[in-house]
């Protein structure tokens, strides 16, 4: 019987499996935490009127504090699929 077992050396050019999600869940933590944060920020500042009145700074610091929020939970999902790294698949 032949092995499922790939036969390419484990390099970090052809180690990828765990670095695209790493990527996809910063980037998707991000984005959302950034828009929150605008519109929490939008909304917080006194909406449309107050915004335009230059209140836009509120919803800078919603974005900033989104931004923030989103590497954070990015860092815990990395740090998640590291600790998985090594362990066999457990199948029920």
């Amino acid at each position: 019987m032949a092995s499922t077992e790939s036969k390419l050396p484990v390099t970090p050019a052809t180690n990828t499996v765990h670095e695209e999600p790493v990527g996809l869940y910063y980037g998707g933590f991000v984005m959302i935490g950034m828009a929150v944060g605008a519109f929490a920020g939008f909304m917080i500042g006194g909406g449309q009127e107050e915004f335009l009145a230059g209140g836009w700074i509120d919803s800078v610091i919603g974005v900033v504090t989104g931004l923030f929020i989103g590497v954070g939970l990015g860092l815990i999902c990395h740090a998640r699929l590291l600790s998985g790294r090594g362990k066999p698949h457990q199948h029920h």
